[in-house]
């Protein structure tokens, strides 16, 4: 953890903070249309921006809010944003920070001095004694290394189906320090559960990485979130950790793949996930979709619905723009699948278009 107040930005920060400006770009106007308060909490807020200037997790939210209001949106929904920080001097940078920012935006924001874990923990507990709901939330959990954050705390924010989280699961300080007694208690109440000691067994390897992770997102759906997408960030060939996207709806589901896809690699970094097998995100090589699609779905008769309702989920890593003319057309003209009725233009939801996978 830098001991600064201000540091500088790597680019895999910065690959983290594009997806997370793309998705909110859509939250925002797609939850705004339909309620009229929303809550962003950034739990691991820090200064709020970086010694380059750049802006941290903080701006990029409210900088989402302000472009969508510039241009006439979101005029009539309250937005909330509640910043968690547990260093004091940060916490003060970022006010400072927000008071600069924040003055024509029309909302409203606080900082909370205090470690995430605590913090949230009382806004829940003054919810459930008011028996009050949360209103629709997206949470940024990007802590440092593996305290302060733990699976029962997620537990009790995706209780709310209308809460969504975005966690950073730090695995390279997991892997280091996994044999040392005092992180035992850290890394139980990370996974909520002692499964995890599992991997003391398995020695440095890749079964063992893998094995943390899906126990990980194992713990985030037995804790209550309905659709769980990992990606993770490389830097020249090392793996440097894991983000982890829960959510209640497929919708949310396929706008973060949709955000995952359209962050560019640069430098160094790249970006893959897994689905059964590595891949990585980037190409327009939509074949591994293809065998998926025929894999699940077999030689039976699909309506197109059931295949859009496969795609947005989390058994993929491709999102509903790479289905029809990408895959399903492609498919088609190379007599890969058929469909029915075949005189009906593309792959229509209300034509009650059919197709099956040879």
């Amino acid at each position: 953890m830098p001991k600064s107040v201000l540091w500088s930005r790597d680019e895999h920060t910065e690959c983290k903070h594009k997806v997370l400006g793309f998705y909110l770009d859509g939250w925002f106007p797609i939850l705004g249309s339909q309620k009229r308060k929303l809550l962003f909490v950034d739990g691991f807020a820090g200064p709020g921006e970086y010694e380059g200037g750049e802006p941290g997790s903080p701006l990029i939210a409210l900088d989402s809010v302000r472009k969508h209001r510039d241009a006439g949106g979101l005029i009539n929904v309250e937005i909330v944003f509640l910043f968690v920080e547990q260093d004091k001097r940060r916490a003060d940078h970022l006010r400072q920070v927000l008071k600069a920012r924040t003055d024509a935006l029309k909302t409203k924001y606080h900082v909370l001095d205090g470690e995430f874990e605590g913090t949230v923990s009382k806004i829940l507990d003054h919810l459930d004694e008011a028996n009050r709901r949360m209103a629709p939330s997206f949470f940024m959990i990007d802590p440092f290394g593996v305290k302060g954050n733990s699976m029962d705390l997620i537990g009790r924010i995706v209780k709310n189906p209308r809460s969504e989280l975005l966690i950073s699961f730090m695995y390279e300080p997991i892997r280091r320090f996994k044999k040392e007694p005092e992180w035992a208690e850290h890394l139980t109440a990370l996974f909520g559960t002692e499964e995890w000691q599992r991997v003391l067994e398995m020695g440095e390897t890749e079964m063992g990485k893998r094995f943390l992770h899906s126990l990980f997102s194992k713990q985030l759906k037995r804790h209550g979130a309905k659709y769980v997408v990992p990606f993770e960030i490389w830097n020249g060939g090392r793996h440097l950790y894991t983000i982890y996207f829960c959510t209640g709806h497929p919708k949310g589901c396929n706008l973060m793949k949709a955000s995952i896809w359209k962050v560019e690699p640069s430098g160094s970094f790249e970006l893959r996930a897994y689905a059964g097998q590595q891949l990585r995100l980037f190409g327009a090589d939509t074949e591994p979709l293809a065998r998926q699609l025929k894999a699940r779905f077999g030689e039976r008769w699909i309506p197109v619905g059931d295949i859009d309702d496969f795609v947005m989920g989390d058994e993929t890593p491709f999102h509903k723009g790479h289905l029809r003319q990408k895959t399903l057309a492609k498919m088609l003209r190379e007599g890969r699948l058929v469909k029915e009725p075949s005189d009906v233009r593309g792959f229509p939801v209300n034509r009650g278009v059919r197709v099956r996978f040879r």
